[in-house]
């Protein structure tokens, strides 16, 4: 049921139907809710019966009183009621949610904005008779609905963040038709998808890029983030300055380039990055949007990350002293296990010039529109041009040669690109951290400290702790005697879920 509301202080009465879920304590979002607790930031959403509106837990509008308030699992279903996103808290921002079903539907949609309800059905498994039963049971609504209010919520976020034309924007959103997508924005937002584009004010782009805008909660130090990797930058791959990152990409044999600056909205009030991007085909545009939070720490919650760890006093000195410090992570996971290996025992700019040389050899060019004033003009490879190229007749090693690498470590490469080939599915934050350490180590040439780095920029464990690093050790010392691994370790445990984050502000403690 939908109805036209005016603006967000409209103050009809809203009467929504109301459904069995079982998934939803009022009590326990009512506490969540009041005390604004960020872990349960994306696990439900605030409805307001005398505004129309809907917010996250989080939002820092006041808090209305209970019995105005409607709780509802996401952002579709409150939407499907017929209330409209708040402008203040943004809630096509929040975190995903951690319901096993909706979860994995919120994921499948991500990649997929046009499936089918049978093809969304096939991929969790289940019959289509199950899958209308349990979104029915869980959300108070038939998959098809669902799907349609995703479409439409991607489809406002594109609208509202970036500049791509209305046409691309439908596409992109899973709609069939523009006629189709105009009249579903009209439905579900009560204005035209030129009146949603309105409500943002756009940087003037004359390129053949876009802009997109990514939002982000609590602090960023942005300069700390550009000299983390500046420090680390592939030649002809990265290019990074005192205010932006830019680097080349592919996804899917789609090429492309993206930069990303520091945006302040003070409209808004909001804490947020400027990415433009340039793609030879926007169908992955979501791809590169979520790749791109990831790389830069966007959504992680940073106060729960420095609240646990200034409970130990040694590290609360570093916290303190660092506001805005977020764990880097990488563009592509198969580039940083690359550089991981190379950066074996030899210094980050020997590292760096090596993979610089990997990626001339067997990475492609690429071309860029020259109004993008893009500082790049090489690919990094992929894992499947790296297999082409190395062993598309024999391996013996001569396509390394000449690069500076020594022979063990041309023997470790060539082993890991086999390895990862048949292994890629082990490579996602979700994985059995424990077996993924184990598997790695099994591996000849790598050993703890690679496979806990790979796991924490790379994949994005958060728990993941390299307690060999010579640099943690030496953070760790007192009065010039280093701690054993076993003392690290125990001091360690004290720092989870959050040991990536510990790592970080030790190496940072040494440049100071």
């Amino acid at each position: 049921m939908n109805r036209p509301l005016d603006d967000d202080t409209n103050t009809a009465t809203h009467s929504p139907e109301t459904f069995d879920f079982t998934d939803i304590d009022p009590q326990v979002c009512h506490r969540a809710r009041m005390s604004r607790d960020r872990r349960f930031d994306g696990q439900f959403f605030t409805a307001v019966l005398s505004t129309g509106i809907y917010c996250r837990p989080i939002c820092p509008a006041r808090s209305p009183k209970e019995e105005n308030v409607r709780y509802y699992l996401s952002a579709a279903q409150a939407e499907h009621q017929g209330y409209r996103p708040c402008k203040r808290c943004r809630p096509e921002l929040a975190p995903q949610s951690r319901h096993k079903t909706l979860s994995s539907m919120l994921e499948r949609v991500k990649t997929d904005p046009g499936i089918t309800v049978a093809a969304l059905a096939n991929s969790l498994n289940m019959s289509e008779r199950q899958l209308q039963r349990q979104c029915q049971q869980a959300l108070g609504m038939p998959p098809k609905n669902f799907l349609n209010q995703q479409r439409g919520i991607l489809a406002r976020k594109y609208l509202i963040s970036s500049n791509l034309p209305i046409t691309e924007v439908a596409h992109l959103s899973g709609f069939n038709s523009l006629r189709s997508f105009n009249q579903h924005i009209k439905s579900q937002y009560h204005c035209s998808a030129a009146e949603l584009r309105a409500q943002k004010n756009r940087p003037v782009n004359d390129t053949q890029s876009f802009h997109y805008r990514l939002n982000y909660q609590g602090n960023l130090n942005w300069p700390l983030m550009l000299s983390f990797f500046r420090g680390r930058q592939i030649p002809g791959v990265e290019h990074v300055d005192e205010s932006s990152y830019q680097r080349s990409i592919e996804i899917a044999g789609i090429k492309g380039w993206f930069k990303v600056t520091s945006l302040t909205d003070s409209e808004l009030k909001l804490n947020a990055l400027n990415l433009e991007v340039y793609l030879t085909d926007y169908s992955v545009l979501d791809q590169v949007v979520n790749r791109v939070r990831q790389m830069f720490d966007l959504d992680c919650d940073l106060k729960q990350i420095r609240e646990t760890l200034s409970k130990d006093q040694r590290l609360a000195i570093i916290v303190a002293d660092t506001p805005g410090l977020r764990l880097p992570g990488c563009w592509d996971i198969f580039e940083f296990t690359i550089r991981a290996i190379l950066g074996q025992q030899i210094t980050v700019k020997a590292a760096t010039t090596l993979a610089g040389r990997i990626a001339k050899r067997f990475g492609a060019m690429v071309s860029l529109p020259d109004n993008l004033n893009a500082k790049v003009d090489n690919l990094f490879p992929t894992i499947d041009s790296m297999m082409v190229q190395c062993f598309g007749d024999s391996c013996d090693k001569k396509d390394f040669q000449d690069l500076g690498i020594t022979s063990t470590r041309q023997n470790t490469l060539i082993n890991w690109l086999g390895f990862y080939q048949s292994h890629q599915q082990w490579f996602n934050p979700q994985v059995d951290f424990d077996r993924f350490v184990n598997l790695l180590c099994q591996q000849k040439g790598i050993g703890p400290w690679t496979a806990h780095y790979i796991a924490m920029r790379g994949v994005g464990v958060v728990d993941a702790f390299p307690a060999e690093d010579l640099g943690i050790i030496k953070a760790l010392a007192i009065d010039n005697v280093r701690p054993k691994k076993t003392e690290i370790l125990a001091s360690a445990e004290k720092w989870r879920p959050w040991r990536a984050y510990a790592a970080i502000y030790l190496w940072h403690s040494l440049s100071h």
